[in-house]
């Protein structure tokens, strides 16, 4: 009853008949209802009835919201105009016969003259755009469909008299709607769509469309359908298959600027090197050095080419693998006058396009740029801007490169089969892309829900409560793999905190688990439960009890590892750690002495021995391998400091301020030297106080290192 009374408040500021009289007749309804049970009238349709009323409520607020959200915008509301001023009739069948009625006409141009055909055909693809363009905006801006409405879109979706274009456009409208503000109707017509469509094109949006538009809490409280269609849909593995697929795509999208990053400053910088090395070999007259370095190393060459062919094969691995790598080039070629329209950043790749139709009329002979726009690995948005600033480009070529261009001479970045573009992978991830330079660079993409946003979470669909105890959950922890590899540990923890189905609770999951840092001692616990003797979790287990200063306990699951591998020096040199740090120098040394005996060269096992020498106040035999230690080109900064100590120790008072100094300059910025050498200080200070060195000397150590003037 608040929401009713909350409307009419909200009505009585903003007065509007049509949603007044819906609210009367919510409120009526509800009011009778209320009456019945007041009089103790037992109705077994009572839950249902109350939810439909529920529903009705939301749809009225919906409406509303969708209205309001859409005038307060320009943009939007210049879309909204755009459809509303228009005097077509946005009927679901006269937009079927409308459709139907352009594809009927462009097959009769086969009919026509040649020389009147070409005229016609261009008349026809104008009026055509023009009225998808103004389809787009009245999806967007339109009310919640009813249920007649989602069943008739659904058989247009599906019917194989209307273009695949056009469908493909008209779903992408869908999405960005049911995104918006959630819709059953929509999302019923999208799932649907997915599981009948037989144009995979089509399928793979509505699959993009039904996945984004869920909205897991309105499912859970009123539109229970919603759950029920995805626990059928899911029933088909090659929809799992393919929602892993599209949760992996996504995070390829969204590491487009990191890629553009390594593409940049690693991958470019290596190919343009070795090209120019080429070059100028290729230019160099054969003088007498040339010849001589020939005979001397005659692999350089091969050598050059190799560095090159590896250079450009791995930006090419890359993006089979399913990174965005031309991101970062055609982000700056967005901004052409045809990219004003926003059905365009959507629409698939055709050369009568309107927008790009006299463009194609000038280079649709050079056998180049077919090739590109036929095979090469780009999505749609990015071939409208290739092929409009090919002009531009064109133009400022020398004639050689022209001529190479005409003949289908010059070699693109890579080819693409036929069989590769037709997969649903492929497909899918075209069309990603095409979504996220939308997202990225459109400006109308706040009035939108960014489902690429890092910030949201929105992108980590596979974490809804939707998909919980669901089959799809057997594949999260490849899920999780795949993030860790990509260096997405967060989102990595949100999917494996989001499986809750104990039967996938195995090894590798408490293993998972306990590397993302989720209770991570309990986590290896129960690995090791689940198998006993496995080195790898009692491994990480000692990794982490040494992390979290538990050296006891880290002291214990070394000796069991040592039981199972008493040979491996790791394992050997780790427990001689953990003795150290309890103090238990001499049986430390023990095993440190033997290890350095066996590889004297081995710096961790000197720098270890030299610490524990040092405690254990052994000074003379812990000098000589400082002396080493120190005398190493790259020296580590655990040496630094552990030699100030054992300088500070051994009564050398001004050289352990010196290094220590030397370090904190080294290694920390200004502001910051105080708290750092007050904490490198502070967690010895037990080992200082038993060697005679109180808290005052400690603070007087401080006042001589002078860290605000160092």
């Amino acid at each position: 009853m608040n929401a009713v009374k909350n409307m009419e408040n909200y009505l009585a500021v903003h007065p509007h008949q049509i949603n007044s009289d819906r609210l009367f007749a919510i409120k009526s309804d509800y009011q009778m209802m209320i009456d019945y049970w007041r009089k103790g009238y037992k109705d077994p349709e009572l839950p249902q009835l109350y939810e439909k009323l529920l529903t009705r409520m939301y749809m009225l607020y919906a409406n509303i919201l969708t209205k309001v959200s859409v005038l307060k915008s320009p943009l939007m509301a210049s879309l909204y105009m755009k459809a509303n001023l228009s005097p077509r009739d946005w009927s679901v069948q006269v937009v079927r016969e409308q459709l139907e009625k352009f594809v009927s006409d462009v097959a009769l141009l086969e009919l026509e003259p040649q020389h009147t055909a070409k005229e016609h055909r261009k008349t026809l693809y104008k009026n055509h755009t023009k009225f998808m363009c103004e389809l787009f905006a009245h999806i967007l801006t339109a009310e919640l469909w009813n249920d007649g409405q989602g069943e008739d879109f659904e058989q247009l979706l599906l019917s194989p008299t209307i273009d695949s274009v056009d469908q493909q456009l008209i779903v992408t409208a869908i999405t960005l709607a049911a995104m918006n503000c959630y819709d059953i109707v929509k999302f019923r017509t999208l799932i649907h769509v997915y599981q009948q469509a037989t144009d995979e094109y089509v399928r793979q949006r509505a699959l993009f469309g039904w996945v984004f538009s869920i909205d897991s809490e309105l499912g859970l409280l009123l539109f229970h359908e919603m759950q029920e269609l995805i626990e059928q849909t899911l029933q088909n593995p090659n929809c799992v298959a393919e929602l892993i697929e599209l949760q992996k795509q996504m995070f390829y999208c969204m590491s487009a600027d990191e890629d553009r990053h390594t593409i940049e400053k690693e991958i470019m910088p290596d190919l343009l090197k070795n090209q120019q090395k080429m070059r100028q070999r290729d230019e160099q007259d054969q003088d007498e050095d040339s010849i001589m370095n020939d005979i001397l190393h005659p692999e350089a060459e091969e050598q050059e080419v190799e560095k090159l062919e590896n250079s450009f094969r791995r930006m090419m691995d890359m993006q089979k693998q399913g990174s965005d790598v031309y991101f970062g080039g055609f982000s700056q070629m967005k901004r052409y006058p045809f990219f004003d329209e926003i059905s365009y950043w959507f629409t698939p790749f055709y050369t009568d396009h309107p927008g790009i139709v006299q463009t194609w009329e000038k280079f649709e002979n050079i056998k180049f740029l077919s090739a590109i726009l036929k095979y090469g690995p780009f999505c749609n948005s990015d071939k409208y801007s290739f092929l409009l600033a090919f002009d531009t480009v064109l133009n400022g070529l020398p004639e050689q490169a022209r001529h190479m261009l005409d003949n289908g001479e010059a070699v693109m970045y890579q080819k693409l089969g036929q069989d590769e573009i037709s997969t649903p992978a492929y497909i899918r991830r075209i069309y990603l892309q095409d979504m996220f330079r939308f997202f990225r660079l459109n400006p109308l993409r706040n009035e939108f829900k960014n489902v690429f946003d890092k910030d949201s979470n929105q992108a980590l669909f596979l974490t809804k409560i939707t998909f919980f105890f669901s089959e799809i959950q057997a594949y999260f922890k490849d899920v999780v793999t795949f993030l860790i590899k990509r260096n997405q540990k967060s989102y990595a923890l949100e999917v494996m905190q989001s499986l809750h189905d104990r039967k996938y609770y195995d090894f590798d999951y408490y293993m998972l688990k306990g590397y993302l840092g989720d209770d991570p001692v309990n986590s290896y616990q129960k690995a090791l439960e689940l198998d006993p003797k496995s080195e790898r979790a009692l491994f990480a287990l000692a990794r982490i009890k040494f992390k979290n200063h538990d050296y006891e306990d880290a002291l214990n699951t070394y000796n069991r590892l040592l039981e199972l591998n008493a040979d491996k020096k790791s394992y050997q040199l780790n427990k001689a750690v953990c003795l150290t740090n309890l103090w238990k120098y001499e049986e430390a040394e023990q095993i440190l002495f033997r290890l350095n005996f066996e590889e004297p060269d081995d710096m961790n096992v000197a720098r270890v021995l030299a610490w524990a020498l040092t405690g254990d106040g052994k000074y003379e035999q812990a000098d000589r391998l400082y002396k080493q230690l120190m005398e190493q080109e790259d020296i580590n900064n655990n040496d630094s400091i552990n030699f100030a100590f054992y300088l500070w120790l051994t009564g050398q008072i001004d050289d352990a301020a010196i290094c220590f100094r030397t370090y904190l300059i080294a290694t920390t910025p200004k502001e910051k030297r105080w708290d750092a050498i007050c904490n490198i200080i502070f967690k010895e200070r037990l080992l200082l106080m038993t060697k005679g060195i109180n808290e005052y000397d400690m603070m007087m150590m401080i006042d001589l290192i002078d860290v605000y003037n160092a």
